[in-house]
Parts: C-alpha cells; sequence; structure tokens
C-alpha cells in the first residue's frame, strides 16, 4: 500500500489535480511538517480520481468495480463531471 500511497502525493501535486483547488486535508491528516500524512480516504478510491483526471491507467478501477458494484466507474464518472463524490472513510 506504500508504493499507492507515494503515487497519490505525487498525483496530488501535479497541475491537473492542483488546479481542482482541493487542499491536501480533503484526503490527508496532516504528518509531521508535511500535508501529506497518513491518508484518510480509501487510497484506491482516490486513485481512481486522480488516475482520471491525469489520463493515467488506474490500477484500482476494476477491483473497486468487481468488489463494490461498479464503484470504480461511478467514481471515474465523477471525476470526468468535475465532482467529488463523498469518499469512503479509511478504516483503521
Amino acid at each position: 500500500m506504500a508504493a499507492l500511497e507515494a503515487k497519490l502525493v505525487e498525483w496530488y501535486q501535479r497541475p491537473g489535480i492542483r488546479a481542482r483547488g482541493w487542499a491536501p486535508n480533503l484526503f490527508w491528516t496532516p504528518g509531521e511538517g508535511t500535508p501529506f500524512g497518513r491518508v484518510k480516504v480509501e487510497p484506491c478510491e482516490l486513485e481512481v480520481i486522480f488516475a482520471t483526471i491525469l489520463g493515467e491507467p488506474s490500477e484500482c478501477r476494476e477491483r473497486l468495480d468487481a468488489e463494490a458494484g461498479g464503484r470504480g466507474t461511478f467514481l471515474a464518472g465523477n471525476a470526468r463531471r468535475h465532482e467529488l463524490p463523498l469518499l469512503t472513510r479509511r478504516a483503521g
């Protein structure tokens, strides 16, 4: 999961995501000296949204579709319409 979380931080810093004006605290609990501490939403859901916005392949969309009744497709559709749906809060 650490690789996915690192990818999310890298993608968040790209202009395509930054242009949305989303503050890091929407998705991360701040860490020491960084706004990117622990991801507080389900990382796979955030990955699908960021991948769609950036035009990158998603490593999580198919899995979310299979495990959560089309959730990956739903999230990608929201991202294409410039909407940010309610994301699942990360357990633990």
